[in-house]
């Protein structure tokens, strides 16, 4: 039998696409447009526990830098390193690529000519 006492709390919450695109703007704008949209997608699918937006974002940015920007799946497949050791391994460059993600992106501008 269930508590229903009011002792616990349900801290499950899901945070919608919208949401998560202006989260996105604001603390990466420096994130390609492509990836924010995946970031958005998978946030916005799960419900997360415990967590405040700025942790799920955070979490589905690191997974997608280390699994689509690192080699840590060929070091893991080639069996070179461990999933820890893997993970230390390309943390310096996980990070590298956020920080430059939570700087904004260069915005060319074409030049008109006067007249």
């Amino acid at each position: 039998m269930s508590d229903h006492n009011g002792s616990t709390r349900d801290t499950s919450i899901a945070f919608s696409f919208d949401v998560v695109m202006r989260h996105m703007r604001i603390n990466h704008p420096g994130c390609p447009k492509e990836t924010c949209h995946t970031i958005a997608n998978r946030v916005s699918a799960r419900t997360w526990r415990s967590l405040k937006l700025g942790a799920a974002v955070g979490i589905e940015l690191q997974k997608l830098i280390r699994h689509s920007l690192t080699d840590y799946d060929e070091l893991l497949r080639t069996k070179m390193m461990t999933r820890d050791e893997a993970r230390s391994f390309v943390a310096p460059h996980v990070q590298e690529v956020l920080g430059k993600w939570r700087k904004p992106g260069v915005k060319l501008r074409v030049a008109r000519p006067e007249g």
